[in-house]
């Protein structure tokens, strides 16, 4: 049975779906457990330990006793929790600090041996390449340089054209470099001593920079809680070259206190924090990258990507999430693609991103039927607005979640949209509402059913816009369908015809 058969085959057990993680981490040992092999799969459970066991490495070379004997206590309980899961596809990874510490090899043994595991230790290359895989699996336009910083390690590979290029892995961890415990001066040297061996990252200059890794992205959170922003989500948050080096500098002035006491700074993270970024600034000044993207996917999401075929690794995932939630959630068989061909030449989007967010919106058009009808927007909204979708930005988002809101509500009154408002242009948020009243006229026309659109059409030449009915469907014109397709052309400052047609519409 294919991977695609066995999502939609209902006597296929949950557990048969998913997929178990076991990343052993410098910093960190994490269990993630993903649901189903479809192309962003998501995790149903994510727990942690903060172990340490990178914290020795620098000065002794070893792993330290406690930190292993704490990640053997989190390591067995994952075992345990994935054998009562009944999860039978189970991947097991350690990184840098396993890999390099002289007793590395014993403490994998000891692993293997009390929890029954197969640990793969990666190689540098093999980190950089997952970790650049799983950048790749969430934001697929990605183009300039991934790096995931880790509690032993730094691993950086090129992007471009959905491929990846040049990779380095160096021994620049955040754990690893604070517990050294280097003046700053000689931290910096030794920092961009390793970098030269990464000489092309000249080249990035102007692409993107991709942050990975739990020390960086805690620096997207500090700056959402700081400004306000009204998208609380780390993946695909993003910053100009300015505001990170402004944000840099604002942490490197803080005092141990204040960092400890930062809002959206976990404590366990103050110790290293001014590493991580020491690190970063050092980087994006070899770099010099246009933006900093923050990516909510890494290593694990691409030990799972690495397995896909290509043909399932080049479908879009914002599309294949919004199917999903389609199928899952619509009153009848999901039809985005009739909306969208019906109404794509009246709503013209800019670009490829502009009619991707077009499908994606037409595709959730329909998922909050269930609601009650005052809830409906709202419902609708929150559920987009939120989800934990991939392949789209914060302003995408709202585009969408705006359009949905506007299907169901007419307009963007109310309080659920004020947020998503803040991040687009006046222009963006007229044509999100364009968008909206054109698919709450498709839902009235169609009654939300496959095989009426395709047998109209919406037309507009100069200023009317006309919606031609052949004779056999003109019963379903009504003042719902008169209103809204008034409301639509008044909206984009034209007229608004109905023309029934005696021959059928080709």
């Amino acid at each position: 049975m294919e991977d695609r058969d066995r999502e939609l085959d209902p006597t296929v057990k949950v557990s048969d779906r998913s997929t178990a993680v076991i990343d052993i981490g410098s910093n960190s040992v994490r269990l993630v457990v993903f649901d189903g092999p479809q192309r962003v799969p998501l995790p149903k459970f994510n727990e942690k330990a903060l172990c340490g066991l990178g914290q020795d490495l620098g000065t002794t070379g070893l792993l330290g006793e406690k930190a292993m004997a704490d990640a053997l206590v989190a390591i067995r309980r994952y075992a345990a929790l994935v054998n009562h899961m009944g999860i039978e596809r189970v991947m097991v990874a350690a990184t840098a600090a396993v890999r390099e510490a002289d007793n590395g090899s014993e403490f994998v043994s000891e692993i293997e041996h009390q929890c029954d595991l197969n640990v793969q230790v990666l190689s540098g290359r093999q980190e950089a390449r997952y970790s650049g895989l799983g950048v790749l699996s969430g934001i697929p336009a990605a183009d300039g340089l991934a790096g995931d910083l880790g509690g032993g390690s730094l691993e950086l590979v090129e992007i471009s054209d959905f491929r990846l290029n040049e990779t380095a892995t160096l021994p620049l961890g955040a754990l690893r470099l604070s517990h050294m415990e280097m003046p700053e001066k000689k931290l910096r040297k030794f920092i961009n001593k390793k970098f030269e061996k990464a000489d092309w990252l000249s080249d990035i200059s102007a692409r993107n920079f991709y942050a990975v890794g739990g020390a960086w992205r805690v620096l997207a959170r500090y700056h959402i809680i700081k400004t306000n922003h009204p998208l609380n989500i780390i993946h695909n948050y993003r910053l100009s070259f300015g505001q990170i080096e402004m944000l840099i500098e604002e942490i490197l002035a803080m005092t141990p206190e204040e960092l400890i006491n930062a809002n959206g700074i976990p404590k366990s993270r103050a110790d290293t924090m001014r590493t991580a970024v020491i690190i970063m600034q050092e980087l994006l000044m070899r770099a010099t990258p246009k933006s900093v993207v923050f990516s909510g996917n890494g290593l694990r999401e691409g030990m799972l990507f690495s397995e896909l075929k290509k043909s399932v690794r080049w479908r879009d995932p914002l599309l294949d999430a919004c199917r999903d939630m389609a199928g899952a959630e619509g009153r009848f068989a999901e039809h985005g693609e009739e909306i969208y061909d019906w109404l794509k030449d009246l709503v013209h989007p800019a670009d490829e991103q502009g009619r991707r967010l077009m499908l994606a919106a037409a595709t959730l058009s329909d998922i909050a039927w269930w609601a009650n009808s005052d809830y409906r927007a709202a419902q609708a909204f929150r559920r987009i607005f939120r989800a934990p979708f991939n392949g789209i930005g914060h302003r995408g988002r709202a585009m969408v979640a705006l359009a949905v809101y506007a299907r169901y509500k007419g307009d963007f009154s109310g309080p659920a949209p004020d947020d998503s408002l803040k991040l687009l242009t006046e222009e963006e948020a007229r044509n999100a509402l364009s968008l909206g009243l054109a698919l709450r006229l498709s839902h009235t026309l169609s009654g939300g059913t496959m095989g009426i659109l395709s047998r109209t059409r919406l037309e507009h030449s100069g200023t009317m816009i006309t919606l031609k009915i052949p004779l056999t469907l003109s019963a379903l014109v009504g003042q719902h369908v008169t209103n809204q397709l008034d409301s639509l052309a008044a909206n984009l400052g034209k007229q608004a015809k109905i023309e029934i047609m005696k021959a059928k519409l080709s």
